[in-house]
């Protein structure tokens, strides 16, 4: 099935996060609109005003837009900032139109950098709240704070911002898996679902096995399910039948048993090099699984298979906190390419 289309079928479990995020921002535009239309008016106004009180030579000799400004005592912003909360909102409605966040590594390429540039790119949301928060305030300085709506890293989210990030979908090729570089993403209430294309190794999601963190890997999408019950960070990989499937889900306790849940693990008898990733480097993963699931859960192990083949309103109190907000916050290895 096309990228495209199995990205659609994914995000429907994840409909109700997403929609949060969108109403969020579609509520937070149509208050940076009011306050558009507002500043406008306001400075129709008092211009009209001042151009007749001084005659046709004022705008000659005088600024009549900072004249407007210094008079204005309503919840308008600076002609001066008018330009960034026009850009701002531009920003806010692009974002909201969008049907889901995705993105494809691509080939040889980094699943690190994507996701961070996904973030990045849906951050300027939070970057233009930020913006227009700060230009009420006339608190805003061009050289500082534009970039906050070209990108807004994920590194300067607040927490409240990690909480409100809308799910993620990643295509990536098994070779280009490596998820130990997605730790630092799973925070507040991001949720990332790795659809993977090819030959994979056969557990790498293990490393990413914490207390407060949903993982899990499997080709039934019916997990997602769970990892949108779960109101914390979690990342699913949708891996061929041929993957080890398991599940970590933090909603069951405090006990790393009651948690794990281990339903086909690879014997790891066939192993073959997949891209960077050894034979000595994918018995580690296994191995590590087994031992997870023999301490702590009961496994239902698979077939010796050879992974070479497959491998209150939440969304008012967010649009208020949106604009309100402005906390910084081995020889033996064979290369399945190769044959």
């Amino acid at each position: 099935m096309p990228f495209e289309d199995l990205a659609t079928e994914v995000s429907a479990p994840l409909t109700a996060a997403q929609d949060r995020f969108l109403s969020a921002l579609s509520t937070t535009a149509e208050s940076v609109r009011v306050l558009l239309d507002d500043t406008r008016a306001a400075v129709d106004g008092q211009f009209g005003r001042l151009a007749a009180e001084f005659g046709a030579l004022g705008p000659t000799y005088l600024d009549v837009g900072k004249l407007a400004a210094v008079i204005s005592s309503g919840p308008t912003v600076s002609p001066a900032a008018l330009a960034v909360v026009e850009r701002a909102h531009q920003v806010l409605e692009e974002l909201g139109a969008r049907a889901s966040y995705t993105a494809t590594v691509p080939p040889g390429g980094s699943l690190d950098d994507t996701v961070g540039a996904v973030l990045a790119d849906v951050g300027r949301a939070m970057g233009a709240a930020r913006v227009v928060d700060l230009a009420r305030r006339d608190a805003y300085r061009a050289s500082e704070h534009e970039r906050y709506l070209e990108a807004f890293p994920f590194s300067l989210w607040s927490t409240a911002e990690r909480r409100l990030a809308p799910p993620l979908i990643i295509g990536v090729a098994g070779a280009d898996l490596r998820p130990s570089a997605l730790a630092e993403y799973l925070d507040g209430g991001v949720k990332l679902v790795l659809i993977v294309e090819g030959p994979a190794t056969p557990a790498p999601l293990v490393r990413l096995i914490t207390p407060g963190v949903f993982v899990a890997q499997a080709s039934d999408l019916s997990v997602l399910d769970r990892l949108a019950a779960w109101e914390g960070p979690g990342v699913v990989a949708v891996l061929p039948e041929s993957s080890a499937a398991f599940v970590h889900d933090p909603s069951g306790g405090s006990e790393l048993g009651g948690r794990l849940t281990v339903s086909a693990q690879p014997a790891g008898g066939s192993l073959h090099r997949v891209g960077p990733f050894t034979v000595t480097q994918q018995r580690d993963e296994v191995r590590q699984l087994s031992e997870l699931a023999a301490r702590h859960a009961p496994v239902a192990v698979a077939a010796a298979t050879d992974t070479s083949q497959g491998a209150d309103d939440p969304v008012g109190k967010l649009a208020a906190w949106l604009l309100a907000q402005a906390d910084p916050a081995s020889t033996a290895d064979k290369d399945t390419t190769g044959g």
